[in-house]
């Protein structure tokens, strides 16, 4: 076999060649459709490490029973998740991330999703609180992602102070 027809097979033919060119085209797409399933195998192997242990509590020392409902704020109509802290009351949760990483917040820890993306916060069926979600630099919103967001240990404590700046509600808080 001369070296002139192995060549040939990897290397492009004439324009005028159309079957020879098909024939190329289909053995380069044969090839490169092998690789890309080769590196894909290389990926998924079983030492990829581990994914991160997050360590998040929330503690009620404002004096006042707490129940906090995380909800979306575009399905305002969807039944919130509602979390409820008793007075001097710690809730803790441990949460293991898997592969790839997907992180974890106070939004998570409280509804278990991250699509909710608002908190009303009650105390004692007297004053609330409304957070949303962002980065606005706020220390006392649990769902500020510039503050209180994927870090591995969080502690959130809610205080005297947080319920005094609350707003009073006209009649039971709902």
């Amino acid at each position: 076999m001369a070296i002139d027809s192995v060549c040939n097979l990897w290397l492009p033919a004439p324009l005028g060649a159309g079957f020879q060119n098909d024939l190329k085209m289909k053995r380069w797409k044969k090839c490169f459709l092998i690789i890309l399933i080769d590196l894909g195998f290389f990926a998924c192997g079983e030492n990829l490490g581990e994914g991160d242990v997050y360590y998040y509590s929330m503690e009620n020392k404002s004096g006042r029973p707490i129940v906090i409902k995380s909800y979306r704020s575009d399905f305002p109509d969807v039944t919130p998740e509602i979390t409820s802290l008793a007075i001097d009351s710690k809730l803790e949760k441990v949460f293991k991330d898997g592969l790839p990483p997907s992180g974890y917040s106070f939004k998570v820890f409280l509804s278990g999703s991250s699509l909710y993306d608002s908190l009303v916060i009650i105390y004692g069926n007297e004053r609330m609180a409304i957070f949303e979600e962002g980065c606005n630099q706020n220390q006392r919103n649990p769902i500020d992602y510039c503050i209180n967001s994927d870090d591995f240990t969080e502690d959130f404590v809610f205080t005297e102070e947080d319920f005094n700046n609350a707003m009073e509600c006209d009649g039971p808080c709902n």
